[in-house]
């Protein structure tokens, strides 16, 4: 028997890039969306899709650190929330939880549903790379024939992550916790910078061993400067580990089915026998509206 394949969305990370084309359209921001969205589940034949989206207001890693994102403004939030009420009202299956990132809630989905599903993950944001692994396939939206074999879509490999980051997927957390991330606002460790924290963390294969070596080794050694920064590189680490414990809300693989959205200007990737009833774990059931004309693919700018 053939598993169904759940295409689990990072929505917030399109709906940026749909905004940022879009130019204040929202209704071509919403086809724009579903393009990716529709071209991507079309590409793998997913069956399923559900999209995870940011909550408003701060979340536990605000709580933890007060400064985390502190440079983002709310224009970027007031372009996508109509985006968002337009995606969830073609059916697309949505979920957002209080106090947590959409990528949150994106990995506690993959975390629940790869039992009885095949799961990829639609992200344009680096983050979700930390997930690559046998099992799980990571992907991001590239456009019209840039993918693999003329796909829309890369996936990703462990490989891939490698000699792009110089550390495997595993430990992509612990290389930003130690060299920051400065569009999330996250400094890192002083005088840590990307190529140090490969070194650190190919030496000492994780962030708690380098940690446990730098009170011991010389003062000239790089292991050396995370000395007496131990607690700092920790909480640097729990904002960039994406959770998978979510609290999500009620949700079956039913509800995700692919043939219960009415993509805007319709879709091959239609199922032939739509649900009743489209779903969203926000706000319960949805209503529908009328599709509208298609939009073609449109060239992106890099994340």
């Amino acid at each position: 028997m053939t598993l169904p394949h759940l295409l689990v969305v990072d929505a917030q990370s399109l709906a940026g890039r749909a905004a940022h084309v879009a130019a204040g359209d929202v209704t071509n921001g919403v086809r724009l969306w579903c393009q990716m969205a529709r071209g991507a589940a079309m590409d793998i034949g997913a069956t399923h899709v559900v999209a995870a989206w940011d909550h408003e207001g701060p979340t536990f890693r605000h709580a933890l650190f007060p400064t985390y994102k502190h440079r983002r403004t709310g224009s970027m939030r007031a372009r996508i929330t109509p985006i968002r009420e337009g995606v969830e009202a073609t059916g697309v299956a949505s979920v957002s939880v209080a106090l947590f990132e959409g990528d949150d809630s994106v990995a506690s989905l993959m975390a629940r549903f790869r039992a009885e599903a095949r799961v990829t993950v639609l992200s344009n944001d680096s983050d979700l790379l930390q997930f690559v692994a046998d099992g799980v396939d990571v992907a991001t939206y590239v456009g019209v024939g840039k993918g693999p074999n003329g796909m829309r879509i890369k996936p990703w490999s462990a490989a891939e992550v490698l000699a792009k980051f110089g550390v495997l997927p595993a430990n992509l957390p612990a290389f930003k916790a130690l060299c920051g991330e400065e569009g999330d606002d996250i400094p890192g460790v002083k005088s840590v910078g990307k190529g140090t924290a490969v070194k650190l963390l190919r030496r000492w294969q994780s962030i708690e061993k380098a940690l446990e070596a730098s009170e011991f080794v010389s003062y000239r050694d790089d292991t050396a400067k995370l000395a007496g920064q131990h607690e700092h590189v920790r909480l640097m680490l729990q904002l960039t580990t994406i959770r998978q414990d979510v609290p999500l809300p009620d949700l079956e693989l039913a509800h995700c089915a692919i043939g219960a959205i009415a993509w805007p200007g319709g879709s091959q990737a239609r199922a032939a026998v739509p649900f009743a009833e489209p779903y969203s774990a926000a706000h319960g059931p949805v209503s529908r509206h009328a599709a509208g004309p298609g939009l073609e693919d449109v060239p992106f700018p890099d994340e």
